[in-house]
């Protein structure tokens, strides 16, 4: 038996809207809900085929609505939310559901879902997950069938133009070229690699028209690798060329898929799937799936790509490294050549990669700080007592011999000490905003500190311990780059074709 939509309560906050909504001022219109909350990456794949459900539907009368359900308690602040959408470009109305009473009033049980509403206000179709653009628009097209309906008009903000500044940066890497340091930015929001001098000054920017939501990068040899996430492959940028430069694709086929344990392709073919931060490991360069909630390495010598962790299904479970369960891995660093680090971002942990565990030949997962899928917090302490929430990047220091991560729903710089198996937090004279990305260099701490459109420079020097780990003094930041950069432009799209290798 059909059910009746429950309406939205008045008092809560809309994003990307001039008043607040109510289903009724659609009668007659049938209405599209997205459930979803912005750390899910399943919710920000589905982006894409709402976006063409939009273009296609909404001049025939449909209209699409977001509902925002948190996960995590920063994901519950408005002007949180709002940036989210503002940088995944969402272009329709979302309600703020703080308390996820719509959730249950809908009864939803996971992110992301849709339900759709016919012309009568009634629930007509749910589905949960990716991948349902064409049973989405099989039940549109049934729901607008014989109907001759106006376009509902609901958009409040355009895109965000603004090329001489930082929008969203995600990661930033540092490297020296003829002995002089330069900063290579992931400009995700603007889809380019920008790259500064030792001062902060803007050199060039490249990529646009070639990225789509760039994220981690790292220094491999003469070229800059870069994860071209919404594109699901790694991108090799080479260092040194300007105003053009050559690139190549090393590795992903541009569709996303799953590793089955221990399977192996040539690179160009592998179904990389959101690929979120990449780092040399000895030879090689070992990458973040997070779409997948895998890792995989790109073997050089015979461009290949092996799984080498996770099932592919999302939770926080050691063992064997193929067979090991992780959730979101979304950064990663190498301690040595045969341990990698990284921050399984949907379980708020830290997690190792361990080559010849006990010297049995067999590669491990084991976890240092993090127990469980809704288990997060802000806590220093030993690692089974310590808390994070949603960490999206981490750095070792070859200097120190300490893991910094980026705690970014924190809004913090945490310091975990292997040696003691303590997390600690780094206290800065800046406020951070959702910090996405970490890099060391040189004794340089470089964050992204993501929500404010700048990059942070700390001189890890500074942040000196004391008798325990977390009694640090207050870091200063050495440096702020956020623009605005003189002679950025666009490139010309006639001349990209021109640079692939």
């Amino acid at each position: 038996m059909p059910v009746h939509a429950p309406d939205f309560p008045p008092q809560f906050k809309w994003i990307n809207a001039r008043h607040n909504i109510s289903l009724a001022n659609f009668k007659g219109h049938p209405i599209l809900l997205d459930f979803w909350t912005y750390c899910c990456i399943n919710c920000v794949h589905i982006l894409h085929d709402l976006k063409k459900i939009e273009e296609e539907f909404c001049p025939k009368g449909l209209v699409v609505l977001g509902v925002h359900c948190a996960k995590f308690s920063h994901e519950k602040d408005y002007d949180n939310i709002k940036d989210a959408c503002h940088r995944l470009n969402i272009q329709h109305p979302v309600i703020v559901d703080e308390e996820m009473q719509l959730w249950k009033k809908f009864a939803v049980r996971s992110w992301p879902t849709f339900i759709l509403i016919d012309s009568d206000g009634m629930i007509a179709f749910s589905t949960s997950g990716e991948n349902k653009y064409e049973i989405l628009k099989e039940q549109i097209i049934n729901l607008l069938q014989n109907k001759t309906l106006p376009e509902i008009k609901l958009c409040e903000w355009e895109n965000i133009e603004d090329k001489l500044n930082f929008r969203y940066p995600t990661k930033a890497v540092a490297t020296k070229i003829n002995n002089l340091v330069h900063y290579f930015v992931s400009d995700t929001y603007n889809n380019r690699i920008v790259q500064l001098n030792s001062e902060g000054k803007f050199v060039s920017s490249f990529g646009e028209g070639i990225l789509l939501s760039p994220q981690g990068c790292c220094v491999w040899k003469s070229e800059l690798i870069v994860c071209d996430s919404e594109h699901h492959r790694l991108i090799a940028f080479d260092l040194e060329g300007k105003p053009q430069r050559k690139y190549r694709v090393i590795a992903g086929k541009g569709d996303k898929g799953v590793f089955e344990s221990r399977s192996e392709y040539v690179a160009k073919l592998a179904p990389l799937n959101s690929p979120t931060d990449v780092c040399v490991w000895g030879n090689d360069l070992a990458i973040t799936c997070a779409g997948s909630h895998q890792i995989v390495l790109f073997i050089a010598k015979d461009e290949s790509i092996l799984h080498i962790a996770g099932s592919g299904r999302e939770d926080i479970v050691d063992g064997p490294a193929s067979f090991a369960a992780l959730a979101q891995p979304s950064g990663i660093t190498a301690i040595s050549d045969t341990v990698l680090a990284f921050t399984d971002s949907e379980t708020s942990s830290i997690r190792l990669v361990v080559k010849n565990w006990n010297e049995s030949g067999k590669t491990m997962i084991v976890s240092l700080v993090g127990e469980g899928l809704f288990d997060f917090g802000f806590c220093d302490g030993l690692g089974a007592e310590a808390r994070l929430q949603h960490p999206l990047s981490c750095a070792w220091s070859p200097a120190s011999n300490n893991l910094y991560i980026v705690d970014s729903y924190n809004n913090a710089l945490r310091i975990y000490s292997v040696d003691k198996d303590y997390l600690g937090t780094v206290h800065l004279t800046e406020k951070l905003n959702e910090p996405s990305g970490i890099s060391w260099f040189d004794g340089k701490l470089i964050i992204s500190d993501t929500n404010c459109h700048r990059i942070i420079v700390i001189d890890e020097a500074k942040v000196t311990q004391k008798e325990s780990i977390d009694s640090l003094d207050v870091i200063p930041i050495e440096s702020i780059y956020s623009g605005p950069f003189g002679h950025i432009s666009d490139v010309p799209k006639y001349m990209l074709t021109q640079n692939i290798v």
